[in-house]
């Protein structure tokens, strides 16, 4: 179960919105994805404000366009973009029906307790012939650190604390799309790789995801600075080759409303 209070304060900090690395290389997947579509997009829902970079696009293509974008909160983004704003509950999305003709969303949509639910509120509040592509992490995403900190954690507390959110199998997504109706459903498995001259770096492109684990379970305290001094070295051992790696990989899912 996601922890809502901690997933707001996590979307209230500052996430360097429009400047993320990571967010904008996923981003250009969604665009090469639009672009590549031969239809027109008047009515766009956004959800989970991370970029600029799919927005820019879809005012470019479509002028005429009206785009919502929402978010769990707002706080620190409501001075740095223009379109309409919502504020949300992921695990109760209360859109009006049939009313969109994309909704997109980068790297939001698992950030639920109730994943069945969300992609059924999605269905219903696209259009007719409306279009629904997210991206969201894989099980497989910053494996090399999420490793590392799993090994840190049996040195430091004698056991593992959960470090990623679940991600449904993509299987069980499909399934999904299918039995709320969606059409022409497909979910591909994209990855990039980083390199980092330093550890420090790489902590801070994550950071500035605001992705850590947010169940109600999680751990309440934060790590101190000897921490992360084990968690380098960790990560060495296994994955250090003349730079610090990190593969980032997520899947998109793309799918119709007949």
């Amino acid at each position: 179960m996601i922890n809502k209070k901690y997933l707001k304060l996590l979307r209230s900090k500052d996430r360097k919105y429009g400047e993320n690395f990571i967010y904008n290389e996923i981003s250009k997947n969604i665009i090469d994805s639009l672009d590549i579509l031969k239809v027109s997009f008047d009515n766009i829902l956004q959800l989970g404000i991370n970029d600029n970079l799919v927005i820019n696009y879809l005012k470019g293509k479509f002028p005429s366009c009206s785009i919502t974008s929402a978010d769990v909160d707002l706080s620190i983004i409501t001075k740095k973009i223009d379109p309409k704003l919502i504020e949300i509950d992921m695990d109760n999305l209360q859109i009006k029906n049939n009313n969109f003709d994309l909704i997109f969303s980068n790297f939001l949509c698992h950030l639920t307790s109730n994943f069945e639910k969300l992609i059924e509120n999605i269905f219903q509040s696209l259009n007719s012939n409306g279009f629904f592509i997210a991206t969201i992490p894989s099980n497989e995403n910053m494996y090399q650190l999420v490793n590392s900190m799993y090994e840190t954690d049996n040195i430091l507390y004698g056991g593992m604390y959960q470090r990623v959110n679940p991600i449904l199998d993509t299987n069980n997504i499909f399934k999904l799309l299918k039995l709320y109706n969606f059409d022409a459903p497909l979910i591909k498995t994209n990855n990039f790789i980083i390199e980092y001259s330093t550890f420090k770096k790489l902590l801070d492109d994550v950071r500035y995801l605001n992705l850590p684990y947010a169940g109600i379970d999680k751990r309440n305290n934060f790590e101190n600075k000897n921490y992360f001094i084990h968690l380098e070295k960790e990560f060495k051992k296994k994955y250090y080759v003349n730079n610090f790696s990190l593969d980032i990989n997520y899947n998109t899912i793309c799918a119709w409303k007949k």
